[in-house]
Formats: C-alpha cells, sequence, structure tokens
C-alpha cells in the first residue's frame, strides 16, 4: 500500500476515490490530523496510474468525469452514514492505516506461517538436530569436495533446505520470532508473490556463499532472516511511504548480534550466510526505494 499524496476536504478526497473505483484503483482515505485526506493505493502496480490521476484531479476538480460518477450520491450523507454503520459493504470507509499496520505485524502472513511450522517440524523430526541422518538430507551437501555433488546430481532443492535446519531451542526461537515479525511484515505489505520470491533468492544465495567459503555442515534461517531485517530497515530509512517501521531498539539488538557472531564468541555461526543474507536485503530494500523515489521525482 503506498500513499500517493493529500487532499484538504473531504468531499474532494470522496470523489476522487470514487472515480478510482471506477478505474479499478483500490484506494483507502485516511483523515489526518490536519483535517486533510490522504490517499492510499493498495496494489503498488497501479501507483503511477493513481498518481497521475490525482495529479489531473488536482489540476481541474471539477471536471465532469470526476462530477459525474457522483452526481446521484449525497456525499456528506454517505459519509455520516458509513460512520455510524456496520454494513461491511458499504462504499466509503475511514480507516486508521497505523492501526492496521500495527495489527498486521500482530499476526503472521500465511507463507510466513508456512515457513515456521516447516522449520518446527524439521527440528522436531531431526531430533532438535541431533539426528545425524536426517540432517544430512537438509544440508547443501553431504560431501565435503566443494561441488555440490548432489545438487549437480538433480537434487535442486537442496540449495534451499539448510533454511530448515536449527541444532538448539535457541536458534530456532531467534529464528522463528524474527521471522514471525519480519517476515509477515514483507508478505503483508508486498504479497505472496514478492514474499516467496525473496526468501528463495536468499536462502539460495546466502546458503550457497556458506557453502563455498565454510563448506555443508551448517543451517538455520538466519541468512533469510537477516535479509529481510536488511530490506525493512533501509525501506523505513529511505521510502517510509511504503508502510514499513522498525524500532531503533530492535534494530540496534539485530546490527549488535550480527557483529558480535562475527567476533565468534557465540560460537560455530554461519556468518557468510548472514552477512550475504544482509547485503542481500540492504541492496534489494535500497533499490527498490530508489525506483521508487527516482519515479516519484520524475
Amino acid at each position: 500500500m503506498r500513499k500517493i499524496g493529500e487532499l484538504k476536504n473531504e468531499k474532494d478526497a470522496l470523489n476522487l476515490w470514487s472515480y478510482l473505483k471506477t478505474e479499478n484503483i483500490e484506494t483507502t482515505l485516511e483523515k489526518e490530523e490536519d483535517e486533510s485526506w490522504s490517499i492510499w493505493v493498495s496494489e503498488e502496480d497501479k501507483v503511477k496510474v493513481a498518481q497521475k490521476e490525482l495529479s489531473e484531479f488536482v489540476a481541474n476538480p471539477e471536471n465532469k468525469k470526476y462530477i459525474s460518477v457522483n452526481k446521484s450520491v449525497d456525499l456528506q450523507s454517505q459519509v455520516e452514514e458509513n460512520r455510524t454503520s456496520t454494513n461491511k459493504n458499504s462504499r466509503f470507509k475511514e480507516h486508521n492505516l497505523r492501526d492496521r499496520w500495527s495489527t498486521r505485524v500482530k499476526s503472521p502472513g500465511t507463507y510466513t506461517l508456512s515457513l515456521i511450522f516447516t522449520c518446527i517440524g524439521v527440528f522436531l523430526i531431526s531430533g532438535m538436530g541431533k539426528n545425524t541422518e536426517i540432517v544430512g538430507q537438509f544440508f547443501i551437501s553431504e560431501k565435503f569436495n566443494g561441488v555440490l555433488t548432489e545438487f549437480l546430481s538433480g537434487q535442486f532443492w537442496r540449495i534451499f533446505t539448510p533454511i530448515f535446519l536449527h541444532f538448539h531451542i535457541f536458534h530456532i526461537l531467534f529464528n522463528m520470532l524474527w521471522l514471525f515479525d519480519l517476515g509477515s511484515k514483507i508478505e503483508r505489505n508486498k504479497g505472496a508473490k514478492h514474499f516467496i520470491s525473496f526468501v528463495l533468492v536468499v536462502a539460495a544465495a546466502s546458503n550457497v556463499t556458506q557453502y563455498f567459503i565454510s563448506g555443508p555442515a551448517f543451517g538455520g534461517m538466519s541468512g533469510v532472516v537477516y535479509a529481510l531485517f536488511g530490506y525493512v530497515w533501509i525501506k523505513s530509512k529511505l521510502d517510509p511511504g511504503d508502510g514499513f517501521y522498525i524500532d531503533s531498539f530492535s534494530s540496534m539488538f539485530v546490527f549488535g548480534w550480527f557483529f558480535l557472531c562475527l567476533t565468534g564468541s557465540m560460537g560455530s555461526i554461519a556468518n557468510w550466510a548472514h552477512a550475504s543474507g544482509l547485503i542481500i536485503g540492504l541492496g534489494w530494500g535500497y533499490l527498490s526505494a530508489l525506483k521508487w523515489n527516482w519515479g516519484s521525482n520524475k
């Protein structure tokens, strides 16, 4: 969901909202503290079209194409009706998007939850990472020859499966809590297709990086978690209009934990998976923000 601008009065906001609806552009209106109305577009691929329509509306709000949409509608009555009605099929409803985002974070997306359940399942059936026979089936390779033998023989899934392995209770708790929080934000805000593509790219890249530098004996969702964090963190800094937010304490904790692991004081850690995941997340988020900011300033 993306904010495309504001209108000073309610009637104009409703006129534009109604017109955009006829153009199959789903939007939401939010009343700001200064009594203006923010316009938010639900689908990112329609943002540019909606921005163009907003510019045209601001230039000529009395254009007959906007007025004709609402010529038979008493807009003020419609607003009052919807404020006092619980009818879910009503044409307009005032929303507080800040509350919506905070609610989204509390409930995971479908695919985020699926990843969490899969990790917990693998953790249990592998005897908390102690059953070497089962664990070996999830390693990127069971050979230390640096050639990805199994992958080259057709077991393509092995470049992804290490993310499901966890070796002690703190390991899985840490990763699942962050996956719950960060994964849900991205899945809910950017959609399931974007989220799954993100996870697959990061899983493959971070696992392969760790393998070629340190060998096949590793596992965990941490590389993906650091990528999710990097993406959300950089987007919150450079593209806050996209609805991502992470508090400063959480940011300091994750960065601090990353550097603490690099010291080696926490034992055997897949630091190269962490580093590559973080770099990919930061880069992906930066390019996304750059694309948006460049496009909005053209």
